[in-house]
This record gives structure tokens, C-alpha cells and sequence, in this order.
């Protein structure tokens, strides 16, 4: 049930909002910006990247220290987590990184990765982390991504990620009201997400751990048996 999602096992493409990419059971929903989201329109927000090709990224500042391909959203998207199963599912950690639209930025506190997660009865559970700033190389990098356990032990069935940036008066938008101007991007990688069994997957599997434990009973019985006849 347990799994890391690499996304090594994909060819490096791009997608645009309302579409689902499929992987290890997984169906990631790519979202739009509020503003084309609102105006019912298109817009090309995702990517699978390759972190060893440089050439795979070649406008925006993509983030270093990946070992395979990454996640990318882009423009002010979004991206949503649902098992293929429906089942619901863990957060246990991920890596995560700050896009910049274009490299040589100063190096502060541009905004937050924010995480929006659906329970069964319909309640969301928020949070959110700040991006990490650049090395001392000047470049942003990967880093593992530190979960409150109140949110890491919480089961989904639906998993929101998207970016809101800094705004003057301090506030983190990525909104109608106050837009992200394309510069809400992030990267993911080596996500620690885990299947929740149903209640009744629970209970064939105590049903098959009582069953093993009587025929050992039965086994062990037996040979006390057959060991007092011998005697």
C-alpha cells in the first residue's frame, strides 16, 4: 500500500489544466490559475521535467538536486492527488521547491507551498510551508518538506497542491482578487504517500491472521499429541 512517487518512470511532457495523468495509481488533476479557472479557459500549468537536462528548463529558475525526473507547476496551477481506487490515503513527506520565473533573483521569502486535503466527510484540512531559498550557489533546491503529524495522519481522498506569493502588503495570494502574476510555481518529488485499506480489507486480513493462528494451534496440538504417544 505504502509507495514514493519518483515520476522516473515517465517520459518528460507537459499538460495543461483539466487534464489527469495516471501514475503508481495515482490521478494527478492539473488546475488552473483563478483568473483562466474563472474564465472557464485552458492554460498550460504542468510538467514532468528531467533534473539531470538543463535544456529541460530553460526560462524559468528550476530547482536543483533532483536525481531523475520532478513534478513542475507552473503559471499560478495547481495540481490534486487521488487514488485511481477512490481508497483514501497518507501524506508522509515529499521534496519541494520554489520555481522562480527567471533566475537571478534576490534571495528571500518569495511565498508558500499550500496544502488543501479532503477528508471522507467532505472537511478540509490546510496547511502550508514555506519555500525553501536559494544555496550558496545562488539556485533554488529540493528540500524535504516538514509535516505537523495533526496533518500527516490525517486519511484523504483528494490532496490539493498549489503556490501563493508574497504580495505588498505582506498577505500570500494567488487569487482573483489578488493574482500570483505566474509566479506561484513549485516542484515535487519522491512523495511518501500511502493507500488507507477499506474497513472490510481490515477485516479479511484479521480474518486471515485468525485463521493462520488456529491451524498453528491445530499443528502444535497435533505434535504434543504424536510426542505423548511416542513417550
Amino acid at each position: 500500500m505504502a509507495g514514493v512517487l519518483t515520476f522516473d518512470n515517465l517520459r518528460p511532457d507537459v499538460f495543461e489544466s483539466g487534464q489527469t495523468l495516471n501514475t503508481a495509481s495515482y490521478n494527478l488533476l492539473f488546475l488552473a490559475d483563478p483568473t483562466t479557472a474563472a474564465g472557464g479557459g485552458v492554460s498550460g500549468v504542468g510538467a514532468i521535467l528531467n533534473g539531470r537536462v538543463g535544456s529541460s528548463c530553460d526560462i524559468a529558475a528550476c530547482p536543483q538536486g533532483a536525481t531523475g525526473n520532478y513534478l513542475a507547476i507552473l503559471n499560478d496551477g495547481g495540481v490534486n492527488f487521488s487514488r485511481a481506487d477512490r481508497q483514501a490515503f497518507t501524506l508522509a513527506g515529499f521534496d519541494y521547491s520554489f520555481i522562480a520565473p527567471v533566475s537571478g533573483l534576490p534571495n528571500q521569502n518569495w511565498g508558500q507551498l499550500q496544502l488543501n486535503g479532503t477528508l471522507s466527510d467532505g472537511q478540509v484540512i490546510s496547511t502550508s510551508l514555506a519555500f525553501p531559498g536559494q544555496g550558496s550557489d545562488g539556485n533554488y533546491h529540493f528540500q524535504s518538506a516538514s509535516l505537523l503529524a495533526g496533518f500527516s495522519n490525517y486519511a484523504f481522498t483528494g490532496l490539493t497542491f498549489n503556490a501563493c506569493i508574497f504580495n505588498d502588503t505582506g498577505a500570500c495570494s494567488n487569487s482573483l482578487d489578488f493574482p500570483a502574476f505566474n509566479q506561484g510555481q513549485f516542484a515535487l518529488d519522491n512523495i511518501n504517500i500511502s493507500a488507507v485499506p477499506e474497513p472490510s480489507t481490515y477485516m479479511l486480513m484479521l480474518a486471515g491472521l485468525g485463521a493462520i493462528g488456529m491451524l498453528s494451534r491445530r499443528r502444535t496440538g497435533k505434535f504434543a499429541a504424536s510426542t505423548v504417544q511416542g513417550a
